[in-house]
């Protein structure tokens, strides 16, 4: 099956869903950093990842084709991560990785938990994430409810209409919630700058 690449253009529109080694080919890396954006670690969103395409894989039956894969996976992945986030396991975990964290301090914004050298995959996210290190962490400080809006309007270039479509709200609600979104994110500007 042809599906254009997710650099740029708009998914096509597929009423099934492609294999998985061609869904992981053409929007692994959208599905990596969207899962890094919520979890805020990369080896979490890593296991947010492989659990977004097991559920893909296990719930392709239900795929209507309503909507575009990257879509469908899309709103597989905030799904996933936020269950991750309300998870007692990730409270308890998480905890302790940046407990972690803050005694070994961070070298070239790595960790430096005696993981081997990154692989090329991940320092290409980790370098595009550094280059908006202060964007994200204010975008991963927001609700769900307002990431979610920014993420769709900002990372993926969709419009109001679309928004609404894949979070199933209103038109309407999508421009509110894209106000409310950017005016958390200024004045956490102001409070970083002051």
């Amino acid at each position: 099956m042809s599906i254009p690449s997710s650099s740029g253009s708009k998914p096509a529109k597929v009423t099934a869903v492609p294999d998985i080694e061609e869904m992981i080919r053409l929007y692994g890396d959208d599905i990596l950093r969207v899962c890094c954006v919520y979890l805020g670690k990369y080896s979490l969103a890593e296991d947010a990842f492989q659990d977004v395409f097991v559920r893909a894989i296990t719930r392709a039956k239900s795929f209507r084709g309503e909507s575009d894969v990257k879509y469908w996976l899309l709103a597989i992945a905030r799904n996933v991560c936020k269950d991750y986030l309300k998870s007692a396991w990730h409270k308890r975990v998480g905890s302790y990785e940046d407990w972690i964290d803050s005694q070994a301090g961070e070298e070239d914004g790595r960790n430096r938990r005696g993981k081997g050298a990154p692989g090329l995959r991940e320092d290409r996210i980790i370098d595009d994430m550094i280059e908006d290190s202060e964007l994200m962490r204010a975008v991963r400080t927001l609700p769900a409810k307002y990431k979610d809006v920014i993420l769709l309007r900002f990372y993926y270039d969709l419009d109001t209409h679309e928004i609404a479509r894949q979070l199933g709200i209103t038109e309407s609600s999508v421009r509110s919630r894209l106000f409310r979104a950017r005016g958390k994110l200024a004045s956490f500007e102001a409070t970083e700058d002051a």
